[in-house]
């Protein structure tokens, strides 16, 4: 071929390929200008503007199934239809966007809490995990993962997730502000999760929640009071029993568990270890019995093992069996008014209130100083209408006296005079109490039933709301919302 035709050979080529260049480029911009591309992108700009949770993620749908390089917009259709509050609904969505890789850190969030919605917590629990492998950055996993793993009943790895999400404390403060809220409760929660393992830096966590919400400053004590007993005993058993006592006294019954296995571990032979590792199983809706036989076989005139034990009868409502444990733990422990109590609870299942009364009326005999001992007398008068003016009133005086106007107290005094018909005494017992505690519902409840016997019906709706709001899931609330359901339907 000569140098000639090469050339022209060379030149017609490279006409050629710039020309199917120029038509590819064409076609790309004609299908961006194509009407259904112009529509996604118009469905978009409508989604973007609209602050409507519905219409925003029928918006992004619609955009995501013409703008088809745009995967992210079905993870934005699933989050918005999220936040309308049809999580259920997000969840195919949020998947289309994760199986293309388009997912945010947000998206992992809250299709993992809409599975966690549906009851399906392993792969609610599977999803926040992986979401953390995509989007480290994204911290509020750790919380999310703590939660599950507390659902799962695995302590270390919500441990590790809790100490994870608090080095990034820092970061997370304005988000908390913005809610209006703190960490206390991520610190009291690595506290209790401590408890057991590490005493001395379980302290620093409730010091520092104690700081942050003043709201937790009663569980805070009981938990720093535990800890400080434990460290004053040298049997590694013996301080696995009190930690896991104060974990009981506040709720906190599956860690509790773990640390009376933990006792039991240290000493076999513990007998208070195994009674309260029964006491706790029962707390947690099991059986506790094994272990409270346990406790017996080891040392069966200990007046704890006994009580604990008279407990698990009471349960069972076996008032006999229970009254003979208590009357044991009464026997090998005499100078313990706490068992008097007891006694009077088992003979009172029995239906004997006068041997229940009596053994009420001993144990503040036994320490006559114990304002605490007055007032469970007085509720025991008033709760069976038994002697209320000769026992029950007198009583309630006399635990406000010594407790120095405690609101329970004066709860129970305005309780005791409502009962007597002395509603106007009544009326200002219980209005002191509330206006030392505006949140305690039994006073709530109080006044609600005095304004009832006094004919106001208004002010008598508001307290007993009141006392059911307070105290949702407790025995005040039911009887609060029994009230209102009987008298203002």
């Amino acid at each position: 071929m000569t140098p000639a035709k090469a050339g022209t050979s060379f030149y017609n080529n490279l006409m050629r390929t710039l020309l199917y260049r120029t038509l590819i480029l064409l076609a790309v911009i004609g299908l961006i200008v194509t009407p259904p591309v112009l529509t996604g992108y118009a469905e978009l700009k409508q989604a973007q503007s609209t602050a409507d949770h519905v219409q925003k993620a029928l918006h992004y749908e619609r955009a995501a199934r013409l703008l088809l390089w745009r995967k992210e917009l079905w993870g934005q259709a699933g989050e918005a239809l999220y936040l309308s509050g049809n999580s259920s609904y997000s969840i195919p969505f949020l998947e289309k966007a994760r199986k293309a890789e388009a997912l945010s850190g947000f998206g992992w969030d809250i299709l993992a809490h809409s599975y966690w919605k549906a009851g399906d917590h392993e792969t609610a629990l599977d999803i926040w995990e992986n979401g953390l492998e995509t989007h480290p950055q994204y911290f509020e996993f750790y919380s999310r993962l703590g939660m599950a793993y507390r659902e799962k009943g695995d302590f270390a790895a919500e441990r590790d997730a809790i100490e994870s999400w608090l080095a990034h404390e820092a970061e997370a403060k304005a988000y908390l502000d913005y809610l209006g809220t703190t960490s206390a409760p991520f610190h009291y929660r690595f506290g209790q999760l401590l408890a057991a393992s590490n005493p001395d830096r379980a302290l620093e966590e409730f010091i520092i929640t104690a700081s942050l919400d003043p709201e937790y400053d009663s569980v805070v004590e009981t938990m720093r009071t535990s800890l400080n007993l434990a460290s004053l005993e040298s049997d590694e058993s013996s301080k696995s029993v009190i930690i896991g006592r104060g974990l009981g006294l506040v709720g906190e019954w599956p860690l509790a568990v773990e640390a009376f296995r933990q006792a039991v571990a240290a000493d076999g032979k513990n007998a208070e270890a195994w009674a309260w590792l029964g006491e706790a199983e029962q707390q947690l809706g099991r059986d506790g019995r094994a272990e409270l036989d346990k406790a017996l076989s080891l040392e069966r005139t200990n007046p704890i093992v006994r009580s604990l034990r008279g407990l698990y009868w009471m349960r069972q409502d076996r008032g006999d069996q229970a009254l003979a444990e208590y009357l044991l733990a009464g026997e090998y422990d005499p100078g313990n008014p706490a068992w008097q109590i007891s006694i009077g609870d088992a003979y009172a299942i029995r239906g004997d209130l006068q041997s229940a009364l009596l053994a009420y009326l001993r144990a503040t005999e036994m320490n006559p100083t114990d304002a605490e001992l007055w007032l469970l007398l007085a509720e025991f008068s008033t709760r069976y209408n038994l002697q209320v003016e000769d026992v029950g009133l007198p009583a309630a005086q006399k635990a406000v006296e010594l407790s120095g106007e405690d609101p329970q107290a004066l709860d129970m005094l305005g309780w005791s005079l409502a009962l007597l018909e002395r509603y106007d005494e009544a009326q200002e017992a219980l209005d002191q109490a509330l206006r030392l505690n505006p949140e305690l519902a039994p006073a709530h409840l109080h006044l609600g039933i005095l304004a009832m016997q006094t004919d106001d019906w208004e002010t008598a709706r508001e307290h007993l709301q009141q006392a059911r709001d307070l105290d949702v899931n407790g025995l005040i609330g039911e009887q609060a919302q029994v009230l209102l359901n009987q008298y203002f339907p």
